[in-house]
Parts: structure tokens; sequence; C-alpha cells
């Protein structure tokens, strides 16, 4: 009896085995795709990471030359108001050399 008991167990055993040796090849396609899906996002990321680098840079490249012109406009309109004031003081003169000449 107990070999029989014994081999009715091995054999419910052998039996029940496919049973619980599921196919998971859906799962592992599955988690092939979210890694898959990770390396992607993970690739855009470093590469909208390296764009706004270079981005950052040419701004700052940008605001350094803003920064001069403005520096450059600020020191343009001295001069021009300085060069305004010696050519109205020329011009004084040139007509003040203009009534004499004319007076005579």
């Amino acid at each position: 009896m107990r070999l029989q008991a014994l081999s009715v167990l091995l054999l419910i055993a052998t039996l029940s085995q496919p049973v619980f040796a599921r196919n998971i090849s859906n799962e592992q396609a599955e988690a092939a795709k979210a890694r898959d899906a990770v390396g992607d996002a993970m690739s855009k990321l470093s590469d909208l990471e390296q764009k706004i680098k270079s981005q950052e840079a040419l701004v700052a490249q940008e605001q350094a030359k803003l920064q001069q012109y403005q520096a450059d406009k600020v020191q343009t309109e001295k001069d021009l108001e300085t060069k305004k004031s010696i050519f109205e003081q020329k011009s004084k003169v040139l007509d003040d050399a203009w009534k004499q000449r004319n007076d005579y």
C-alpha cells in the first residue's frame, strides 16, 4: 500500500508539473519592452540635457554680446552729444564769420 500510495503521489506530482511550469514569455517580452522604454527615455533625457547645455552656452554668448552693444551704445550716445556740442559751437562761429563778412 505504501508503494502504491507513493506511486500515486509521484504520478500526481509528475502530471501536475506542467501546470506549475507556467509560460512566462509574455512577462519576459513586457519586461524587455519596459527596459527598452527606460533606455529610450534615458537617451532622450541625455540628448535634451546636452541641447539645454548648448543653448545655455549660446545664450550666455549672446548675453555678453548684448551687454557689449549696450555699453557701446551708451558710449556712442555720449560721443554724439559731445560732437553735437562741438558742431553747434563751430556752426555758431561760422554763422558769426558769415555775418561779419556780410557786414563789411
